[in-house]
């Protein structure tokens, strides 16, 4: 856009500035403060995540003295948006023990760009934090658990998610109630920003944030000030409803989970059936789960992408379920099996691979949970099975015999998680109150450059 200097840094974290404007975003910026009451309920603390169609933000909620994630959506959003009906549709006791992100609160928010949807949550950290030189593989198999119960949840209530892949789980994170406003201030990484400055008179600033920040790394942030939070047990919730929708819905919107995630059926039709109205189901939510339990396991794809139209990924979907659908017969020029090798041994030696990558990473029983991918991994959708049917999966047998660590039985938080939200002590010479003034912001602000 050429009315703007200082604008549209090219790096990933950062929303192009084509996505403000009437309809668009909502220009959001450190230290405002949105919301019902006077002031304002929520206290803007860090950009914590963003996408097309929203923006998230850490957030202070000073009626109830605890941090919140605040996702804005897109003005244009709010006459399409069924987010908030999809929660209330899961709305069952109020409680985490569904393994699914609480919504809090929900209002619309004024801005140039339009009437905007904020959803107030429960904040959590990215999952990949925990998969790591660390981590311990008989939390790996109740992560794992926890990840197909919060779908098993969304799935018995009639929803679809239509959006699973890894980034759309993470980690509870009660311990950033700890933490005040002016706390997480002192002890984040300062944000970079780049400055979005005018360079014509017509201009709407209003329209645009006064500059674009990095998104914060609260992952980071708990690990350094709050060391228990990498020792106790995981809590997993399944994000983002946002494509979500009821199965019997009558307009249900096109699939649009990633491509490394995506079902075949839905895959192939995008890619050689060239039509893009496909729909998911809970039966491709499946298949997509499976691929992100790999993801955040192995730390890698299973089908990695490199360039479209993505035909690669069909032929490595034949290669490791070792068939080829007969609607897919006479599609493709070439073989997906070597020669002379069945489609089942050469299935077979893949995940033999799998197994054995597993086993260097870790993971308890790497054959068990190979199994378990591969009754998710099959072409026919209606034979993969139900994730409550997962649920009951011999992977699982051993966890029946421990204790439980999340809340299932009670519908309170794990003990480790309740003790979070005991309040931090810092040694901290700033002021609690909302409004600081311009000389205590000034030793703020130097403070964290220390």
């Amino acid at each position: 856009m050429r009315n703007l200097a200082f604008s549209d840094p090219d790096e990933p974290g950062y929303e192009p500035i084509s996505h403000y404007g009437p309809g668009g975003l909502c220009p959001i910026s450190l230290g405002l403060s949105i919301g019902p009451g006077s002031p304002p309920r929520y206290h803007i603390v860090a950009k914590i995540g963003r996408g097309s169609f929203s923006t998230v933000w850490l957030a202070h909620d000073y009626d109830a003295s605890r941090n919140v994630a605040l996702k804005i959506l897109r003005a244009e959003a709010l006459a399409t948006s069924k987010e908030v009906e999809i929660f209330e549709r899961l709305k069952v006791s109020g409680g985490p023990e569904q393994h699914v992100v609480e919504l809090l609160d929900a209002f619309d928010h004024p801005s140039a760009n339009g009437l905007h949807r904020v959803l107030v949550m429960e904040p959590v950290v990215n999952f990949d934090l925990r998969l790591s030189s660390d981590y311990s593989p008989k939390v790996g198999r109740e992560a794992i658990h926890q990840m197909i119960a919060g779908v098993a949840f969304i799935h018995s209530r009639g929803v679809v998610h239509g959006d699973l892949h890894p980034a759309n789980f993470g980690l509870a994170a009660p311990e950033l109630n700890r933490f005040s406003d002016l706390d997480l201030w002192r002890c984040m990484i300062v944000p970079e920003a780049f400055p979005m400055v005018p360079t014509s008179r017509i201009w709407n600033s209003d329209a645009f944030p006064p500059y674009f920040c990095n998104c914060s790394d609260l992952g980071e942030l708990l690990v350094h000030c709050v060391p228990e939070f990498v020792q106790r047990p995981l809590s997993v919730r399944v994000l983002d409803l946002g494509n979500a929708f009821l199965v019997d819905e009558s307009l249900p919107p096109k699939a649009s989970t990633p491509i490394p995630y995506a079902a075949p059926e839905i895959v192939f039709s995008w890619n050689v059936l060239d039509t893009k109205d496909v729909v998911s189901d809970q039966r491709s939510d499946i298949w997509s789960l499976a691929l992100s339990i790999y993801n955040l396991v192995s730390s890698n794809d299973l089908f990695a992408i490199f360039s479209p139209p993505h035909g690669d990924v069909l032929y490595k979907m034949m290669c490791y379920c070792g068939e080829v659908p007969d609607a897919w017969r006479g599609r493709f020029t070439e073989d997906p099996f070597p020669p002379g090798v069945s489609g089942a041994a050469h299935a077979d030696d893949l995940w033999n691979d799998v197994e054995q990558t597993f086993a260097k990473r870790g993971v308890e029983d790497p054959a068990a949970l190979v199994r378990l991918l591969r009754r998710m991994m099959v072409f026919d959708p209606s034979r993969r099975p139900t994730a409550a049917e997962l649920l009951r999966d011999p992977y699982f047998r051993i966890l029946q015999t421990k204790p439980s660590h999340d809340g299932h039985e009670s519908g309170e938080l794990p003990d480790a998680c309740a003790a979070a939200s005991r309040p931090l002590l810092l040694n901290l010479s700033v002021p609690s109150e909302r409004e600081c003034g311009e000389e205590q912001d000034f030793h703020i602000n130097r403070a964290l450059h220390q």
